[in-house]
């Protein structure tokens, strides 16, 4: 695991989540969990899960300078399942890391079981290891195979479409 995940895990909890506790988009059946983070292009990337929002989240590798990135700022992110635009974030001066929204709110998700299997789901979608994904052959999709021969767009990938227009 990154050495910057708990730290960055513990801020949410510590730190922003008392903040966000009296906001309507809380849900309360919620709480601060980081998702099947995995090495990626020498990072670490997962998703992490609050009562607020659904974020992946790429943690910079040991030799990455992300400290002139500025808050906001877009980094292109790529993917088995398409190519991604995300944006730096510093929570509390704890570092920079990439994230992209998922869910801005989680208000309607049931529990964290739930949560966790959609990120999963949404993992496996980018990593080109879904049940739905295909072999990135350039010729007419096969069901059952793995890879993408197109780049998935976020919605599409959030809405589970694996055909572009579909």
């Amino acid at each position: 695991m990154h050495p910057g995940l708990d730290t960055l895990l513990d801020a949410y909890r510590d730190i922003v989540q008392p903040r966000m506790f009296s906001l309507p988009i809380f849900n309360e059946a919620l709480r601060v969990e980081a998702v099947d983070f995995q090495p990626h292009q020498g990072r670490s990337c997962g998703v992490i899960i609050t009562p607020w929002f659904m974020n992946l989240v790429v943690l910079p590798a040991e030799d990455d300078d992300w400290k002139a990135l500025a808050p906001g700022e877009s980094v292109k992110v790529s993917f088995p399942g398409g190519d991604y635009e995300c944006t730096a974030s510093n929570v509390e001066g704890l570092g920079t890391h990439l994230a992209l929204p998922l869910f801005t709110t989680v208000k309607d998700f049931t529990d964290q079981d739930t949560a966790v299997r959609i990120a999963r789901d949404i993992l496996q979608r980018l990593r080109g290891n879904h049940d739905d994904a295909v072999e990135n052959t350039g010729k007419t999709p096969q069901p059952g195979k793995s890879g993408w021969p197109w780049p998935l767009s976020r919605r599409d990938l959030l809405l589970g479409k694996s055909k572009p227009g579909k």
